[in-house]
């Protein structure tokens, strides 16, 4: 074996100097108000790097809960093929029907979901809210755009793309907009928490809060 260099522990000393320069002390906060605000800042700056993963993942849990319900709820009649135009129709209104029954409006519905999400915030700072109450929101519309979306395929498939494809099309994108408005509000208390929550609410930043009917 070689022999090691003379200047081994010159080296050691250089190396162990460049390991601390590199691993800077943790930052110290003067006020709780200060490290809160720093914490925000660093979770909103992953969530803005990692928003589409976040958000693929809150949607394959989403699907994956809706599956395993779907297998221990529903009978396989819902998998019967529709073949007529009228019968396409008539799923995608029943489906709308009990869907604005379910929400009455998409903004009245998130308000609702998030004044229970609220309800739910332990008083400890350091406790979260229930973010089941969020996931079963979306959940409870997830049975409807299945519906509605299956009457909608059967239309595209008996007639092509015509007013009554459109029709549909509308229905459907309701219910995908309501989901995306709970799923906004899911997202971003894992991102940045109760307290970004809260201050996003305050700001108007919500997507519930500049969503249009259409």
């Amino acid at each position: 074996m070689e022999a090691p260099p003379s200047g081994t522990k010159q080296y050691d000393r250089t190396f162990s100097l460049t390991i601390s320069t590199i691993m800077a002390p943790p930052i110290k906060y003067k006020t709780h108000t200060a490290k809160l605000q720093a914490e925000r800042a660093k979770h909103h700056r992953h969530y803005e790097k990692r928003r589409d993963a976040i958000l693929a993942k809150c949607r394959q849990l989403c699907k994956d809960r809706n599956t395993r319900d779907d297998d221990n709820n529903h009978s396989d009649d819902n998998d019967e093929p529709i073949h007529t135009l009228s019968d396409c129709i008539a799923v995608v209104k029943l489906a709308k029907d009990d869907f604005m029954q379910h929400i009455k409006s998409p903004q009245t519905f998130i308000i609702g979901v998030l004044a229970k999400y609220t309800k739910s915030i332990p008083d400890t700072p350091v406790s979260l809210g229930d973010r089941e109450i969020l996931k079963d929101a979306m959940s409870s519309i997830e049975d409807f755009l299945d519906r509605a979306s299956r009457g909608q395929d059967g239309i595209l498939q008996l007639c092509g793309v015509n007013d009554k494809w459109r029709a549909a099309d509308q229905v459907c994108r309701c219910m995908r907009d309501t989901i995306a408005m709970v799923e906004d509000t899911h997202c971003l208390t894992i991102s940045d928490g109760d307290s970004g929550l809260a201050e996003a609410h305050s700001q108007g930043e919500l997507l519930y809060q500049n969503y249009k009917d259409q």
